[in-house]
């Protein structure tokens, strides 16, 4: 007998204590990607692995069929695949189960990382908002469908990947997508939280991270008067590369006022396009404020909007900073240096694609709610970057939609609401049932 989708989503309802479960075994696994920088990849590595090792028995569970996709033996890949009856549409759902390393790992509420502890509803540790809990309800979707007996006329595939936290989408995403699991669309589920939870995003801004190096000429403390007296030698006696490069932090930030003013997309809130410096350093060598320092090195995250050419994103952000730096005499000679280390492209994928308007509906039917068509009142973007661009690179129209809360992400006491867990895996058997013709 043919089931319908409510079967499904009460079936989803009655297996959420065993989604929860799940999640708090991801939860407790230290899957730090090995490559952030800061982590050690021996005291790390393998745990991508054995997250996906736990999901594997979940997987099996849920009727799909395994295969294990490894760029990095070390770091493997797990693709679940449940075949349909053949003339639907195929779908894959997407989340990474590798995690940044903790902040203040000594100070968390659930008295470490790694222990997933339900306070009020949430269930606290790092990953959980980030993705874990998104993995958990791809499970929990895939399994409800197993046990009413649906049947999708579609493939479904669910891809677990590693990598995604240093855009090693080459060693994850990318690899299952050349491995051969090619969808006809993609859900990556990416904490989706505003303006509201469980948002269906379609586009994101591309992101540069770059650093802007500067170079002083060290002295004695004692000279800093000679150095700045009107009439004195000034830089002849020394250069303070440390106030070169509170300059350039000047400089930039009135760059992105000018942004907030310039740059803007009718599916991301006003002034979403941004120049953030996260790291300043400056010494002269030594860890002391006994001489000038003669070296500085700012390191930035910059989004821009998905329909701007990086290239010419450098060129703005260089010919600002460079033609300030001419009115500086010394840096108008010794000028900045730009160092542009990564771009993570965006993903823009159109409101009215069919995948995005499948997700929209699929939410909205299994969780009686509406969700606003996009505007800069009613942003949709997503608020940072994801594996979405590179199914897109691929060919694959796709769009995310997960539970948890972008604010949350990679920060202490890291948690996730389980209702919103919840209903995620329901939007997602809903887009599933509609995309690949369940019945």
């Amino acid at each position: 007998m043919p089931t319908d989708l409510s079967a499904v989503l009460a079936a989803i309802d009655a297996r959420r204590p065993d989604a929860e479960e799940l999640l708090a075994d991801l939860v407790r696994i230290n899957s730090v990607n090995p490559e952030f920088v800061g982590a050690v990849r021996d005291e790390v590595i393998g745990g991508e692995t054995r997250c996906n090792q736990v999901l594997a028995e979940r997987f099996e569970q849920a009727g799909l069929e395994l295969h294990w996709i490894a760029e990095d033996p070390e770091r493997r890949n797990l693709v679940g695949h449940r075949a349909g009856a053949g003339g639907g549409r195929s779908l894959a759902l997407n989340g990474h189960v590798d995690t940044v390393p903790p902040v203040e790992p000594d100070d968390w509420v659930n008295g470490s990382p790694w222990n997933a502890e339900v306070r009020d509803g949430r269930l606290y540790g790092i990953g959980s908002t980030d993705m874990k809990a998104a993995v958990s309800a791809m499970w929990l979707a895939a399994q409800a469908l197993e046990d009413t007996g649906a049947a999708l006329n579609g493939d479904l595939q669910l891809h677990s990947v590693v990598g995604e936290e240093t855009m090693q989408h080459e060693l994850g995403t990318s690899a299952c997508i050349e491995a051969g699991f090619r969808t006809d669309a993609a859900v990556v589920c990416e904490p989706t939280s505003l303006p509201q939870p469980l948002t269906v995003s379609p586009v994101a801004a591309g992101n540069w991270y770059f650093r802007v190096r500067l170079h002083g000429k060290s002295t004695h403390c004692g000279n800093r008067a000679e150095a700045i007296r009107p009439g004195g030698p000034g830089d002849a006696i020394g250069v303070n590369a440390l106030e070169k490069g509170v300059k350039v932090i000047g400089w930039l930030q009135d760059l992105e006022t000018q942004w907030g003013m310039t740059k803007s997309h009718p599916y991301f809130m006003p002034g979403f396009f941004s120049i953030l410096p996260g790291v300043f350093y400056s010494d002269p060598g030594l860890d002391i404020p006994f001489y000038f320092a003669n070296r500085a090195e700012i390191a930035y995250s910059l989004w821009y909007p998905p329909d701007e050419n990086r290239d010419e994103i450098v060129h703005q952000v260089e010919d600002h900073v460079l033609g300030h730096a001419r009115h500086d005499p010394w840096l108008r000679e010794h000028q900045p240096e730009f160092e542009w280390i990564n771009n993570w492209p965006p993903a823009n994928t159109p409101w009215d694609e069919p995948i995005v308007q499948a997700m929209v509906r699929g939410h909205e039917q299994a969780n009686d709610t509406t969700l606003a068509d996009p505007s800069p009142q009613s942003p949709v973007a997503f608020g940072a970057a994801s594996d979405a661009s590179f199914y897109e690179a691929a060919g694959v129209p796709a769009v995310v939609s997960g539970p948890g809360e972008l604010q949350l992400a990679h920060c202490k006491n890291e948690s996730v609401a389980l209702d919103e867990m919840t209903a995620a895996a329901k939007g997602l058997a809903a887009c599933a049932w509609g995309w690949c013709d369940g019945s």
